[in-house]
């Protein structure tokens, strides 16, 4: 929206700079060790531009400058920077850690509590979607090499619970020859809610009215985060075993009830192969949902990681490490769908790779795309494929 402010006595006018549209790059860092502050969000104050840090803390944004930057995330203090200008120099940007507060008295009552107005808050603003794109990048990894790339862009359909629908718009991958590959991985991140408007209150669920009666839960801290109190609460599972077992924990806002980050470690999703002589051993996926707080809506899907490891036990041979890690990226939501494009929910059968195959690659695409740009493929891996050849025209450097 602009607004444009006249003022004027008999001759004199004084006329308000017009804001330019200028690409801002920078970085974020953590004031205390210096590191980089992944996955935060960096929002324009006043408008509904923003973006997020990828995983080494930079990030790359369109804005009318001058202007200011609000930079947020759940482990640090919220920050407001004033940016005259997009310069050669990246701008660099140290968040303070969040003080982190442990009451000396909290009963599990009141953390049952929070966690089931978690739930009421969920299932009120659960209707509330958002339609945008979403950037998804899987990497497989056999004994520490890279074997296999993915990257689609999706048209997704979203909520306060994690993707509702997807349809592809964009995909290319990099592959190389390698003892096994994994049919479906996204499965994982289109498919996987923290809420289903399908279950009843008596359902397991890990945000519940009853959460307590399964989960035995901790305070792991109250921290203050703008006007944001945030409280992380762990939880691990009751009824625990060797073959299944659920642990991890949630960030809530005391105040608006929003889940704004639930982390799932589990040993209950297990994978097939086609292959009788494998066996999969010590099977371990971790997932993480991170939302965008919103006042008096739904809380926005941002970000969503998920992390496999396995051991594959062979026939008189040692046992295959193995690793698969995806990440994919919300942006440029709205609270209406395109006309166009039916937002299909996750069905099983589908084959990624053979999926990503039958899309036309537009080199251009990718090459202009300020999200690809500022989610830059690790230099390692990028290298290991350049080595094999194993580019071809799909994906490049």
């Amino acid at each position: 929206m602009k607004l444009l402010v006249f003022a004027g006595l008999l001759l004199a006018v004084s006329i308000r700079p017009v804001a330019a549209q200028q690409r801002l790059n920078g970085k974020i860092l953590d004031a205390a060790t210096g590191q980089p502050v992944p996955y935060a969000s960096v929002a324009v104050l006043n408008t509904t531009a923003g973006t997020t840090s990828n995983a080494e803390g930079e990030f790359e944004l369109k804005a009318s400058l001058p202007g200011r930057l609000v930079i947020s995330e759940l482990g640090h203090r919220r920050d407001t920077v004033a940016v005259a200008a997009a310069t050669a120099t990246p701008l660099l940007v140290r968040l303070q850690p969040a003080a982190v507060a442990l009451p000396e008295v909290t009963t599990g009552s009141y953390l049952n509590e929070l966690i089931a107005q978690a739930y009421r808050q969920l299932r009120k603003t659960y209707p509330q979607k958002q339609y945008g794109q979403a950037f998804y990048r899987q990497v497989t990894r056999l004994e520490g090499d890279a074997t296999e790339v993915q990257e689609m862009v999706w048209d997704a359909a979203s909520s306060c619970a994690g993707v509702e629908g997807t349809a592809l718009a964009q995909a290319r991958f990099a592959k190389k020859k390698a003892l096994l590959s994994f049919n479906n991985f996204s499965v994982y991140t289109k498919q996987y809610v923290v809420y289903n408007p399908a279950d009843d209150s008596t359902q397991k669920s890990l945000i519940g009215l009853h959460s307590d009666q399964y989960l035995r839960l901790k305070l792991l801290g109250v921290t203050q985060s703008g006007p944001q109190e945030l409280v992380e609460i762990g939880f691990e599972s009751k009824a625990e075993s060797t073959t299944r077992r659920a642990r991890g924990s949630m960030v809530i806002d005391q105040a608006t009830h929003q889940l704004l980050r639930l982390r799932l470690e589990t040993t209950g999703l297990k994978t097939k192969s086609n292959n009788p002589m494998f066996k999969f051993k010590d099977e371990v996926v971790q997932l993480e949902w991170v939302f965008q707080p919103q006042p008096g809506g739904a809380a926005t899907l941002d970000h969503l990681k998920v992390d496999y490891t396995t051991n594959l036990g062979r026939v008189m041979k040692p046992d295959l490490p193995i690793h698969v890690a995806s990440f994919a990226y919300f942006y440029n939501g709205r609270p209406t769908p395109k006309a166009d494009i039916t937002y299909a929910p996750a069905k099983g059968g589908e084959v990624d790779l053979a999926t990503i195959k039958k899309t036309t690659y537009d080199p251009a695409f990718w090459q202009n795309n300020a999200v690809v740009k500022r989610t830059p493929l690790e230099e390692q891996v990028m290298k290991s494929f350049e080595q094999k050849g194993a580019f071809g025209t799909m994906l490049t450097p």
